[in-house]
């Protein structure tokens, strides 16, 4: 049994929050829908936050169904029903098609199973210490556009077109082994995520932390404290109160200019979660 909190706010009053979770007994599932530019097609009637709540029901419904499989075995039969729900009145295999970041933790009586599929970002505490885990490989591609983009500020008309010309681009590496891997429409992504699993010892505690990049961007991005720091607030304030600290500092820096970024303001969720071993 896990105790979970969880906290999501959109990055606009005026858009949809694309981030998305599921939890169920034992296991938490955070996901990202990634932003499309509206001049760049999909495919697809739907939006990303269509996909990735979802996504995020297909893999709750199937680690209940059959929760022996891995993770990455859950991961893909959700992709896989994900497509298939609107494979009739869209196109999965547009490159535009909508995907989503992954991160899921699974408790187990004597060990945690986690996975993490594009740049979402676990972070772990059990009495061998603590693993942070962000898949990072988009990060390695187009890193000239990337640059142009964040070398212009949040209020520069040139910077819509470089974001555009940025995602055009990284839809070129989008699962490929040269690339990166995001859920979309392809049940393969699920098995080149980073998995692992992390041993408990009898009667041990542990706690957790699932984030979007909206939300590790407390320490990644704006470094209000470090992952250690991140679990004591969340154990003690509470995920909004994580949440509140990010949007106190975008508001502050509304042109993103001390704090380069591509967003203003993103989504941003966070599920922290505790529990001890059998």
């Amino acid at each position: 049994m896990i105790d979970t909190r969880i906290a999501t706010r959109p990055g606009s009053p005026r858009r949809p929050n694309e981030d998305a979770f599921a939890a169920v007994a034992d296991l938490v599932v955070v996901a990202d829908g990634a932003t499309a530019p509206a001049d760049l097609g999909t495919g697809c009637i739907h939006d990303p936050r269509w996909y990735s709540r979802e996504l995020t029901t297909q893999v709750a419904t199937a680690h209940v169904r059959d929760n022996g499989r891995t993770l990455a075995a859950v991961l893909s039969t959700a992709i896989g029903a994900t497509a298939d729900a609107h494979a009739d009145t869209c196109d999965p295999r547009h490159p535009g098609t909508p995907s989503s970041t992954v991160v899921i933790l699974r408790a187990r009586d004597s060990s945690l199973e986690w996975l993490v599929l594009g740049d979402a970002t676990l972070v772990v505490e059990t009495p061998a210490g603590i693993r942070v885990v962000c898949d990072d490989r988009l990060f390695r591609t187009n890193k000239d556009l990337r640059e142009r983009v964040l070398t212009t500020t949040a209020d520069d008309p040139q910077r819509p077109g470089r974001i555009s010309a940025l995602v055009d681009a990284q839809r070129n590496y989008r699962n490929s082994d040269n690339g990166f891997w995001v859920a979309a429409a392809d049940p393969a992504a699920a098995h080149q995520a980073l998995a692992g699993t992390e041993d408990l010892p009898a009667g041990s505690t542990w706690r957790a932390a699932l984030l979007t990049d909206g939300a590790s961007a407390a320490v990644d991005t704006y470094h209000l404290t470090d992952w250690q720091g991140l679990l004591d607030l969340l154990d003690g304030a509470g995920p909004n109160a994580l949440l509140e600290s990010v949007r106190k500092i975008e508001a502050d820096d509304p042109t993103a200019q001390r704090y380069p970024r591509i967003k203003r303001s993103d989504d941003a969720t966070v599920a922290y979660l505790t529990g001890a071993s059998a």
